[in-house]
């Protein structure tokens, strides 16, 4: 009987037809790779560039701002945060750094939405704090002479006593709000910053039920007595008293609420003429209808 004679090119070796078609799929599968790496490195700056997947800050889409606003919203935030020249709608992140960054804009309460659009569009859904009062404070300095300075002014505030840009207020327009006289000290807050004294967020909450009305029954103030137990009083033009009593969700047992006391504001306005030049009797708002005498000037 004959040996076989099979070489290391046979079954197994490298001219065996299933290693030569191996290596030929190797051959095109590298092939193919090396043709998609360059492709990519020559059209990749195209469409990285590629304009409908690129936005600049200034064309978001914002909420429009009402009309005690001033500011440019947009110019403001890309102002103060630098953000890019243009933001990319391929990147993950952006609907995330887009909120985050909004809502350090003072005037923005929340950023409710934030949505990406083909081609090159970018919405943003905001709401917008609202002013109900100016604090009145008195700021303190020295002057590069090292002379000492103070001066009285009013700090705007909405109903959560968040400080908003006093820049974007007129003297005029600032003077058309309830004004708060609690503590004039003044400490450096910055616009965006909450006040910290608890008793001016209640009465910025005060303002906030009467700012409708505010000017019609020509209110002049928001003043805390804590002689004798603490409560806020309203002070009209003519120096009537108003006592309102605690803040609204705060009130005491047997304590009106603040929607109530409203009401027999407006009710006495319309009975008694409250709005009028003339002093009338104070009221006690606590009990919603007590006439509880004369103005007390002695107080002040």
């Amino acid at each position: 009987m004959s040996r076989s004679t099979q070489t290391p090119s046979g079954l197994l070796g490298l001219g065996s037809p299933a290693v030569r078609q191996l290596l030929l799929c190797v051959a095109i599968a590298a092939a193919f790779v090396l043709m998609m790496v360059a492709g990519w490195n020559h059209y990749a700056d195209q469409f990285a560039s590629r304009e409908e997947f690129l936005v600049a800050p200034r064309d978001i889409m914002i909420t429009p701002p009402p009309a005690w606003i001033h500011t440019d919203i947009l110019s403001d935030i890309d102002e103060k945060f630098k953000l890019p020249e243009k933001l990319d709608l391929r990147d993950r992140e952006l609907t995330n750094t887009i909120a985050s960054t909004f809502a350090m804009q003072p005037w923005i309460r929340n950023v409710q939405k934030v949505v990406k659009q083909y081609p090159s569009k970018i919405l943003v859904e905001v709401e917008y704090r609202r002013p109900v009062a100016a604090v009145q404070v008195t700021y303190s300095y020295t002057d590069k002479q090292g002379v000492s300075w103070t001066r009285d002014g009013k700090v705007p505030i909405d109903i959560e006593g968040t400080i908003l840009p006093p820049k974007d207020f007129s003297e005029t327009a600032i003077s058309q709000y309830p004004q708060i006289v609690i503590d004039k000290k003044w400490n450096d807050y910055s616009a965006g910053m909450q006040w910290q004294d608890t008793r001016v967020v209640d009465a910025a909450k005060i303002a906030a039920e009467l700012l409708p009305y505010w000017k019609d029954l020509k209110l002049k103030q928001i003043l805390l007595r804590e002689e004798g137990g603490s409560h806020y009083e309203l002070e009209m033009a003519d120096n009537t008293r108003i006592v309102w009593g605690s803040a609204p969700g705060k009130e005491l047992p047997q304590e009106a609420p603040a929607k109530h006391k409203v009401q027999v504001i407006l009710q006495k306005a319309a009975e008694a003429n409250l709005s009028s030049n003339t002093a009338q009797p104070s009221l006690d708002l606590r009990t919603a209808s007590s006439v509880i005498g004369k103005p007390d000037t002695a107080r002040r």
